[in-house]
Protein backbone atom coordinates (compact mmCIF):
# COMPACT_ATOMS: atom_id res chain seq x y z
CA UNK A 1 0.00 0.00 0.00
CA UNK A 2 1.34 3.32 -0.55
CA UNK A 3 2.55 5.76 2.32
CA UNK A 4 4.24 9.44 2.24
CA UNK A 5 8.06 9.25 3.23
CA UNK A 6 10.40 11.28 3.35
CA UNK A 7 13.30 9.83 0.82
CA UNK A 8 12.99 12.17 -1.74
CA UNK A 9 14.64 14.81 0.04
CA UNK A 10 17.36 12.01 1.41
CA UNK A 11 18.16 11.53 -2.23
CA UNK A 12 18.76 14.64 -3.24
CA UNK A 13 20.52 15.08 0.37
CA UNK A 14 22.40 11.98 -1.04
CA UNK A 15 23.38 13.36 -4.71
CA UNK A 16 24.06 17.11 -3.54
CA UNK A 17 27.37 16.44 -4.79
CA UNK A 18 26.93 14.84 -7.40
CA UNK A 19 25.42 17.45 -9.68
CA UNK A 20 25.46 15.77 -12.79
CA UNK A 21 23.44 12.49 -11.18
CA UNK A 22 21.77 15.15 -9.44
CA UNK A 23 20.55 17.07 -12.62
CA UNK A 24 20.09 13.33 -14.21
CA UNK A 25 17.47 12.31 -12.18
CA UNK A 26 15.60 15.60 -11.80
CA UNK A 27 15.32 15.56 -15.97
CA UNK A 28 14.49 11.97 -15.92
CA UNK A 29 11.63 12.95 -13.49
CA UNK A 30 9.84 15.07 -15.78
CA UNK A 31 9.37 12.35 -18.68
CA UNK A 32 8.25 10.30 -16.50
CA UNK A 33 7.21 8.79 -12.64
CA UNK A 34 10.55 6.89 -11.41
CA UNK A 35 10.00 4.18 -9.24
CA UNK A 36 13.61 3.57 -7.00
CA UNK A 37 13.47 -0.31 -5.87
CA UNK A 38 15.73 -2.34 -5.13
CA UNK A 39 18.81 -2.27 -2.55
CA UNK A 40 19.40 1.46 -2.54
CA UNK A 41 15.69 1.99 -0.82
CA UNK A 42 15.95 -1.39 1.24
CA UNK A 43 19.12 0.44 2.92
CA UNK A 44 17.29 3.22 3.41
CA UNK A 45 14.55 1.80 4.87
CA UNK A 46 16.18 -0.79 7.09
CA UNK A 47 18.74 2.30 8.38
CA UNK A 48 16.46 5.41 8.05
CA UNK A 49 19.56 7.13 6.83
CA UNK A 50 21.79 6.44 3.68
CA UNK A 51 24.94 5.72 5.74
CA UNK A 52 26.96 4.79 2.08
CA UNK A 53 26.23 5.50 -1.30
CA UNK A 54 24.25 2.95 -2.78
CA UNK A 55 25.98 0.43 -4.96
CA UNK A 56 23.67 1.35 -7.47
CA UNK A 57 20.44 2.63 -7.89
CA UNK A 58 17.37 0.28 -10.02
CA UNK A 59 14.34 2.79 -11.73
CA UNK A 60 11.35 1.52 -13.37
CA UNK A 61 9.87 4.24 -15.66
CA UNK A 62 6.29 4.97 -15.18
CA UNK A 63 5.31 6.40 -18.84
CA UNK A 64 2.22 7.15 -21.12
CA UNK A 65 2.77 6.10 -24.48
CA UNK A 66 3.34 9.91 -25.73
CA UNK A 67 6.90 9.74 -23.99
CA UNK A 68 8.20 6.79 -24.69
CA UNK A 69 10.66 7.90 -27.60
CA UNK A 70 11.44 10.55 -25.43
CA UNK A 71 12.43 8.72 -23.21
CA UNK A 72 14.69 6.25 -25.27
CA UNK A 73 16.16 9.14 -26.53
CA UNK A 74 16.80 10.81 -23.01
CA UNK A 75 18.51 8.14 -22.50
CA UNK A 76 20.87 7.39 -25.60
CA UNK A 77 22.87 10.73 -24.66
CA UNK A 78 24.21 9.35 -21.94
CA UNK A 79 26.87 6.69 -21.43
CA UNK A 80 24.86 3.34 -21.48
CA UNK A 81 24.91 -0.48 -22.34
CA UNK A 82 21.70 -2.19 -22.41
CA UNK A 83 21.28 -5.21 -20.40
CA UNK A 84 20.26 -8.59 -21.88
CA UNK A 85 16.56 -8.27 -20.08
CA UNK A 86 15.97 -4.79 -22.41
CA UNK A 87 17.22 -2.41 -19.44
CA UNK A 88 19.85 0.65 -19.50
CA UNK A 89 22.59 0.84 -17.57
CA UNK A 90 23.79 4.50 -17.52
CA UNK A 91 26.82 5.23 -15.65
CA UNK A 92 27.28 8.93 -14.46
CA UNK A 93 30.08 10.45 -12.09
CA UNK A 94 30.99 6.76 -11.24
CA UNK A 95 27.42 6.42 -10.31
CA UNK A 96 25.06 3.59 -11.77
CA UNK A 97 21.35 3.82 -12.72
CA UNK A 98 19.76 1.02 -13.72
CA UNK A 99 16.90 2.02 -15.98
CA UNK A 100 13.67 -0.19 -17.62
CA UNK A 101 10.52 0.95 -18.99
CA UNK A 102 8.11 -0.24 -16.43
CA UNK A 103 6.22 -1.85 -18.94
CA UNK A 104 8.84 -3.65 -20.33
CA UNK A 105 10.15 -5.22 -17.03
CA UNK A 106 10.41 -8.96 -17.05
CA UNK A 107 7.00 -9.83 -14.88
CA UNK A 108 5.00 -7.85 -16.58
CA UNK A 109 6.76 -7.73 -20.19
CA UNK A 110 5.81 -12.15 -19.48
CA UNK A 111 2.48 -11.38 -18.43
CA UNK A 112 3.17 -12.57 -14.89
CA UNK A 113 1.39 -9.73 -13.14
CA UNK A 114 -1.01 -6.97 -15.15
CA UNK A 115 2.04 -3.88 -15.55
CA UNK A 116 0.85 -1.05 -12.54
CA UNK A 117 3.34 0.37 -9.84
CA UNK A 118 1.90 -0.94 -7.21
CA UNK A 119 2.25 -4.40 -8.98
CA UNK A 120 6.49 -3.58 -9.14
CA UNK A 121 6.85 -4.97 -4.91
CA UNK A 122 4.87 -7.96 -6.15
CA UNK A 123 7.06 -9.23 -9.43
CA UNK A 124 10.07 -9.71 -7.08
CA UNK A 125 10.99 -13.68 -6.39
CA UNK A 126 12.43 -12.79 -2.35
CA UNK A 127 10.05 -10.23 0.00
CA UNK A 128 13.08 -8.76 0.88
CA UNK A 129 13.12 -7.25 -2.59
CA UNK A 130 9.62 -6.00 -2.07
CA UNK A 131 9.96 -2.68 -1.33
CA UNK A 132 9.18 0.22 -4.30
CA UNK A 133 9.59 4.46 -3.69
CA UNK A 134 7.41 6.85 -6.02
CA UNK A 135 10.12 9.16 -6.27
CA UNK A 136 7.53 11.37 -8.06
CA UNK A 137 4.58 10.97 -5.70
CA UNK A 138 6.52 10.67 -2.59
CA UNK A 139 4.96 7.03 -2.00
CA UNK A 140 6.03 3.88 -0.76
CA UNK A 141 5.08 0.26 -1.40
CA UNK A 142 7.09 -1.69 1.21
CA UNK A 143 4.21 -4.65 2.46
CA UNK A 144 6.78 -7.96 1.37
CA UNK A 145 9.70 -6.28 2.96
CA UNK A 146 7.86 -4.91 6.05
CA UNK A 147 6.50 -8.56 6.35
CA UNK A 148 10.21 -9.95 6.28
CA UNK A 149 11.22 -7.63 9.07
CA UNK A 150 8.55 -8.44 11.09
CA UNK A 151 8.72 -12.22 10.85
CA UNK A 152 12.49 -12.31 10.92
CA UNK A 153 12.05 -14.39 7.55
CA UNK A 154 12.27 -14.57 3.56
CA UNK A 155 9.67 -16.04 1.72
CA UNK A 156 9.05 -16.37 -2.08
CA UNK A 157 7.00 -13.31 -3.38
CA UNK A 158 6.34 -14.04 -7.23
CA UNK A 159 7.80 -17.56 -7.73
CA UNK A 160 8.71 -17.35 -11.80
CA UNK A 161 12.24 -15.49 -12.08
CA UNK A 162 14.51 -15.43 -14.91
CA UNK A 163 17.51 -15.49 -12.46
CA UNK A 164 16.08 -17.74 -10.05
CA UNK A 165 19.79 -19.04 -8.82
CA UNK A 166 21.13 -15.42 -8.32
CA UNK A 167 17.91 -14.86 -5.80
CA UNK A 168 18.79 -18.45 -3.96
CA UNK A 169 22.49 -17.21 -3.43
CA UNK A 170 21.14 -13.14 -2.10
CA UNK A 171 18.67 -14.90 0.02
CA UNK A 172 21.70 -16.68 1.60
CA UNK A 173 23.46 -13.53 1.69
CA UNK A 174 19.90 -11.75 3.31
CA UNK A 175 19.67 -14.29 5.82
CA UNK A 176 23.29 -13.98 7.44
CA UNK A 177 23.12 -10.19 7.52
CA UNK A 178 19.79 -9.95 8.79
CA UNK A 179 19.77 -12.83 10.89
CA UNK A 180 16.56 -14.32 9.08
CA UNK A 181 15.12 -17.91 8.39
CA UNK A 182 14.24 -19.21 4.99
CA UNK A 183 10.08 -20.05 4.73
CA UNK A 184 9.66 -23.68 3.62
CA UNK A 185 8.65 -22.72 0.52
CA UNK A 186 11.97 -21.08 -0.26
CA UNK A 187 13.75 -23.99 1.14
CA UNK A 188 12.15 -26.29 -1.45
CA UNK A 189 13.25 -24.11 -3.98
CA UNK A 190 16.13 -24.92 -2.81
CA UNK A 191 15.97 -28.56 -2.79
CA UNK A 192 14.66 -28.56 -6.46
CA UNK A 193 17.83 -27.12 -7.11
CA UNK A 194 19.95 -29.71 -5.49
CA UNK A 195 18.43 -32.19 -7.30
CA UNK A 196 18.87 -30.28 -10.04
CA UNK A 197 22.31 -29.65 -10.08
CA UNK A 198 25.11 -31.65 -9.07
CA UNK A 199 27.49 -29.66 -6.53
CA UNK A 200 24.78 -26.77 -6.32
CA UNK A 201 26.47 -25.12 -3.81
CA UNK A 202 29.94 -24.62 -5.78
CA UNK A 203 27.56 -23.14 -8.35
CA UNK A 204 26.02 -20.76 -5.86
CA UNK A 205 29.34 -20.29 -4.41
CA UNK A 206 30.95 -18.75 -8.04
CA UNK A 207 27.96 -17.20 -8.20
CA UNK A 208 28.58 -14.61 -5.88
CA UNK A 209 32.03 -13.43 -7.73
CA UNK A 210 30.28 -12.22 -10.92
CA UNK A 211 27.44 -10.33 -9.09
CA UNK A 212 28.98 -9.28 -5.86
CA UNK A 213 32.35 -9.10 -7.09
CA UNK A 214 33.49 -10.22 -3.50
CA UNK A 215 33.43 -13.33 -1.21
CA UNK A 216 30.04 -12.95 1.08
CA UNK A 217 29.72 -16.83 1.88
CA UNK A 218 32.97 -19.37 1.53
CA UNK A 219 32.29 -22.22 -0.09
CA UNK A 220 31.83 -24.40 3.36
CA UNK A 221 29.46 -21.93 4.18
CA UNK A 222 27.29 -22.43 1.35
CA UNK A 223 27.45 -26.22 1.37
CA UNK A 224 26.60 -26.29 4.91
CA UNK A 225 23.39 -23.71 4.67
CA UNK A 226 22.75 -26.32 1.63
CA UNK A 227 23.31 -29.47 3.73
CA UNK A 228 20.74 -27.83 6.41
CA UNK A 229 18.06 -27.19 4.25
CA UNK A 230 17.92 -30.77 2.48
Amino acid sequence: MGSETTIKAEIFNLLRDYPNSLTFIKSLSEIGELLFFGGAIRDYYLHNEYRNMPRDFDIAVKLNFRNEELFENFVEKHTYRRNRFGGYKVKIENIEFDLWNLENTWAFKENKLSAAEENLAKSVFLSVDGIVYNFNQDTLYDDALKWSLENKQIKVVLKDNPQKELNLLRALVFKKKYNFELSSELKEEYRRSIDMYKDFYKKLHKLQFSHYKSEFLTRIDVREELESIY
